[in-house]
């Protein structure tokens, strides 16, 4: 049984026809239009990658960092710990001088680990805030002192 070739005609030849035309640009472009082209895509593409690495990686880092110093905090001023055991008395002393002694020790500990916990969490959302402010920054200061 004979096989007979597809013709080359119809929408298959149409579609070559448009991509000879006009996404094989090399055929009808110089040398000079290409390398603009080139030039151009990187230009887009450093654009686009200085600003992932800067926001987005950057975010992933310092909230990474963050994230595990509070964690070290924890570890040194247990605050879970004595929220959770507020009402127990200090040392398994269940009297009444234990129980006032431990509500009061773990109120203090827990104040104080709130208040440390509050300016530390202040002070890494305005340094982010600062940090993610200097790429625009950089750029208003081009704009403001780039000659008329």
């Amino acid at each position: 049984m004979d096989q007979v070739a597809p013709e080359r005609s119809g929408l298959n030849t149409n579609l070559r026809v448009l991509k000879r035309r006009f996404f094989c640009y090399n055929q009808f472009m110089s040398y000079f239009g290409m390398s603009v082209v080139y030039i151009l895509n990187r230009y887009v593409f450093r654009i686009y990658y200085f600003l992932y690495h800067w926001y987005v990686r950057g975010f992933r880092k310092v909230s990474n960092w963050a994230i595990n110093t509070l964690a070290k905090l924890d570890y040194k001023f247990a605050l879970r710990i004595n929220l959770k055991n507020i009402f127990q008395p200090l040392f398994q002393d269940y009297s009444i001088v234990g129980h006032v002694l431990g509500f009061v020790s773990r109120s203090v500990r827990i104040i104080m680990a709130g208040i440390i916990y509050a300016v530390f969490i202040i002070f890494c959302a305005v340094l982010f805030l600062a940090w993610a402010a200097i790429p625009a920054f950089a750029v208003y200061r081009i704009v403001i002192n780039f000659p008329n």
